[in-house]
């Protein structure tokens, strides 16, 4: 073996190393944010709340969004596939219209305010995901609803959709409890669930995403791409 094999071994083995180092220490730094997301909720998002909301910028959300215009794509498929099940097989309905509002809040509405602030998109991801699936992560909410307010123009803890007496985020909760029942239960739910379902994730997609884009100055186009070009009025 020639001086050229015994340093492409060393390469080799030093990418690999490098690789395999890059693989633990993304592990390890998840399994830490798994393990301390109370911690992390508190020392990030509670004593610092008020400068988080501050230091927050619209140009932020502006900004991911330009750079994911296709980010409501996966909760718009769901809502879809959700519909075509209705009014035959409502419970499977349910279970994709909730599918469609969790990834509009996690993806569409939370990860991009999240990512703005720890500027780590797989971090932001991570949080997100932990902040959708875990109780206990009130404080995440509650950031969440204040920068939407301030920045986005939307109320998410009072909206309620027309003709409707609870708040679309208790109507969040209803929906989202009973698929749990169907998925981990085997309840049989009626079909005015299946619809109030639906509905809860049109009004996120095709009502409140649309408003807060407009409210950023950006807009889409179908299937909700997002765009932030002016197009000119046609005649």
């Amino acid at each position: 073996m020639n001086d050229f094999d015994d340093d492409f071994d060393d390469a080799r083995y030093d990418a690999e190393q490098e690789a395999a180092a890059e693989v633990h220490y993304d592990k390890i730094g998840k399994e830490w944010v798994r393990d301390n997301a109370a911690m992390l909720a508190k020392d990030f998002y509670a004593d610092n709340y008020d400068e988080a909301v501050s230091e927050f910028t619209s140009d932020r959300l502006q900004s991911y969004y330009l750079a994911q215009p296709g980010l409501a794509g996966p909760a718009l498929k769901a809502l879809e596939y959700s519909q075509s099940l209705m009014p035959q097989f409502h419970q499977g309905a349910l279970v994709f219209a909730v599918t469609a509002t969790e990834l509009t809040v996690k993806n569409v509405l939370l990860k991009p305010i999240i990512s703005g602030l720890v500027h780590n998109e797989d971090l932001a991801s991570f949080i997100a995901d932990l902040t959708t699936h875990h109780t206990g992560m009130d404080r995440f909410q509650k950031l969440l609803t204040k920068i939407l307010a301030q920045y986005g123009g939307f109320q998410l803890r009072t909206f309620k959709r027309t003709g409707s007496i609870k708040t679309l985020w208790e109507e969040m909760d209803q929906i989202q409890k009973a698929r749990n029942g169907v998925i981990h239960k085997g309840d049989i739910v009626a079909a005015d669930i299946a619809v109030l379902s639906v509905l809860v994730a049109q009004t996120l997609l095709n009502e409140i995403f649309p408003k807060i884009l407009a409210k950023l100055g950006l807009h889409s186009h179908d299937p909700i791409t997002i765009c932030g070009l002016t197009h000119p009025t046609s005649s």
